[in-house]
């Protein structure tokens, strides 16, 4: 067999978030300002565990997200995991000082990575019920697949992974996240779930689940009412919330947030938890705080739609729609991780779509005819740095950051244009108190100075791979499919499964992959494996060159099987100027 050719059918991992060039940045940006606004802000995550009331504990500063205990007569009930195994074991460390009792539930408040993959930290060899919205495992499973790659890559960045830590502050609801090379994900499926509300007692802890759309669809409340405790997952944070997040979603709807919200209004909770950040205490201020809140998501949802039937595009709603001066100037509304005007932009796109309203943007120019246009008006390449030069020396990065942008455009080899656009990122970074655009320009500057892209492999824990259907591996690699490659090749492969005895066939049919359950004859190649082998191999929990060996081949080889799956390669990841051609 040629090894070679074997190897390079090794498929992008769709579990690995975070899988494209991983090389790391030589050294740090040298002399970064702080943002003092920032670091006033970091005492909300200082490195604790808070008693919130009896039997309830909160787990702050271990990572980007908390996790809470509840303490029951024979267990404890574990809400929310961390982002990585690692991260799940030095909290669990640290909570097994307070009970020696064992986990009997996991409750997850939502999908997101960061509160779901490090659940087998808690679990570890026992098998607690795991408590979840019905809709979580779809989540979880489009979360990492089908855009995985450029979530994972852009969430690198937004987060601020690759700068050093004088540079890196907070992630404004959190310290830090947690993951980096090496680090293993635990996800477990759940084994309890429910559409609206699930009341349910573990270990002598009655607690009532609630179904509060928010940050995601699939958010949850849980609520203690002997004890007057709602934990509130996402849905309420010391910032203002992030109506959309910058290392892509699909739309948050804001009106079911702001209504979910009024539940915790209504509820009248003593104590809440959020997921990041500090429990807050007192039913009078928990209820100026959420009536603030909810306002202040109301107040954009309403004024974007006005400004959207008034003819505004994206862009006149970023900068007309401002909280007015009682809300802005709330401690819980800071704009430490969403934005107003990312917000009001979600609004548009996520209720008219694409199209601004604007005639020119129809049909619009393609990126480096628009560069090509600006360069001419400009005098030339060199009028055009010219320009973007004196834009950086007189204080105006954003307009010598779009400048340079087309300068690269017309020639990705401009050390010049490269230098300037590296300046005008390093200067919006500074001035930024929004954690996630200070660490979006600077990461970005950083990946221009040493050529690389932000990303890092991430270990799946084996459990996790298993548990995933095959569908869901076929899936994934339909996107995948190269269209030059496969331009003129109309083949049928078939996989039948001898352990599980399923069976697909994969049809490349000249740039499209049709993606059939079942043998579907007639096929140009036929192959027998083991299911469990096969997600491992895609999971890189096993090598593909003796995974591929030991499969049987009725018609083909492995060695064709293997070429055949080099079609399904995962394209490389660029930065947004960089020509992708």
């Amino acid at each position: 067999m040629d090894k070679r050719a074997v190897r390079g059918i090794i498929l992008f991992f769709v579990l690995a978030l975070l899988l494209a060039g991983c090389r790391k940045a030589e050294e740090g940006l040298p002399n970064i300002a702080e943002s003092r606004k920032l670091a006033d802000h970091s005492p909300e995550f200082e490195k604790r565990i808070h008693k919130v009331a009896e039997g309830v504990y909160s787990a702050v500063g271990y990572g980007i997200a908390n996790v809470v205990m509840l303490v029951g007569r024979d267990g404890v009930i574990i809400v929310d995991t961390m982002t990585t195994v690692e991260e799940g074991r030095e909290v669990w460390d640290d909570l097994r000082k307070l009970t020696p009792l064992p986990v009997k539930a996991i409750v997850y408040t939502h999908f997101h990575p960061d509160h779901v993959f490090g659940a087998s930290a808690f679990a570890g060899e026992g098998t607690p019920e795991i408590y979840a919205h019905e809709s979580l495992d779809e989540s979880v499973s489009r979360a990492v697949g089908e855009t995985a790659p450029i979530n994972g890559s852009r969430s690198m960045r937004m987060y601020g992974n690759f700068l050093d830590k004088n540079v890196m502050i907070n992630v404004g609801i959190g310290p830090q996240l947690g993951l980096g090379p090496g680090s293993t994900l635990g996800y477990i499926k759940p084994t309890k779930t429910f559409r609206d509300r699930m009341q349910a007692n573990v270990a002598g802890v009655s607690f009532e689940l609630i179904h509060a759309p928010g940050e995601t669809d699939d958010q949850l409340y849980l609520w203690l009412p002997d004890r007057k405790v709602l934990l509130c997952g996402d849905n309420l944070y010391k910032s203002f919330p992030n109506l959309y997040t910058i290392r892509g979603t699909r739309f948050r709807s804001l009106k079911a947030w702001y209504r979910s919200v009024d539940i915790i209004r209504a509820l009248r909770p003593e104590h809440l938890v959020p997921s990041h950040g500090k429990p807050i205490a007192g039913a009078a201020a928990i209820h100026a705080i959420a009536t603030d809140y909810r306002d202040a998501i109301q107040y954009v949802h309403d004024q974007s739609l006005r400004g959207i039937n008034r003819g505004m595009t994206p862009d006149e709603l970023a900068q007309s729609v401002l909280l007015p001066a009682h809300l802005a100037k709330s401690p819980y509304l800071q704009e430490y991780y969403g934005k107003v005007s990312w917000s009001a932009r979600s609004m548009h796109s996520g209720t008219m779509g694409w199209f601004s309203g604007d005639s020119a943007h129809l049909q619009p120019l393609p990126v480096k005819e628009q560069a090509r246009m600006i360069a001419e008006i400009s005098g030339g390449e060199a009028g055009l740095l010219d320009h973007a030069k004196r834009y950086v020396e007189t204080g105006n990065p954003q307009a010598a950051l779009e400048l340079s942008g087309h300068a690269i455009r017309l020639n990705p080899g401009n050390t010049e244009a490269r230098a300037i656009r590296i300046r005008a990122l390093t200067m919006l970074g500074e001035r930024e108190e929004n954690a996630n655009a200070r660490h979006y320009y600077l990461t970005e500057a950083l990946e221009m100075r040493d050529r690389f892209v932000a990303a890092t492999r991430i270990k799946p824990d084996p459990r996790m791979v298993r548990a995933f259907p095959l569908s869901f591996f076929f899936d994934q690699m339909a996107v995948n499919l190269d269209p030059q490659a496969s331009a003129d090749i109309d083949k049928r492969v078939g996989i039948a499964f001898t352990d599980t005895g399923e069976a697909f066939t994969i049809h490349v049919r000249r740039g499209v992959a049709e993606i059939i359950t079942g043998l579907s004859d007639p096929l140009d190649m036929r192959v027998e494996a083991d299911s469990m082998k096969w997600k491992e191999m895609l999971g890189k929990l096993r090598s593909p060159v003796t995974t591929l060996a030991g499969f049987t081949y009725p018609k083909g080889n492995a060695v064709a099987f293997a070429l055949f799956l080099k079609l399904f390669e995962a394209p490389p990841i660029g930065l947004p100027f960089e020509n992708k051609d």
